[in-house]
């Protein structure tokens, strides 16, 4: 039996939602994200660094945060890949970026606004 294809409507009426729902889950690989990114922007210079953070083994969470991050990644776009890739038509470019601002940015405005 040949793989149905999908009209690229069908694939943004499946995806919003689902990467909606995604982004609950993904909001703790986003908190490790942004303490990483926010260690890394310290040791660079570019901001200033709470000590404690780095003192009570920082390395170690973002070690955990970058495995997180990575393994919510494959998730969300293996997740997305089953019907995407069956949309021939699809302009793909805004769709993943879509994709990252609908898993990502609940995530970071959740933290930054708690």
């Amino acid at each position: 039996m040949p793989r149905r294809e999908l009209r690229p409507h069908h694939v943004w009426l499946i995806g919003v939602p689902l990467n909606l729902l995604l982004a609950v889950p993904a909001a703790y690989p986003v908190a490790f994200g942004m303490l990483g990114a926010q260690v890394l922007a310290g040791e660079l210079g570019w901001v200033p660094v709470d000590p404690t953070v780095v003192d009570d083994g920082a390395g170690f969470v973002i070690g955990l945060g970058l495995v997180s991050v990575l393994s919510a990644g494959l998730v969300v776009f293996g997740l997305n890949a089953l019907f995407a890739f069956r949309a021939p038509k699809l302009t793909a470019a805004p769709y993943w970026l879509a994709v990252a601002l609908l898993v990502v940015l609940p995530g970071v405005l959740y933290w930054t606004h708690r």
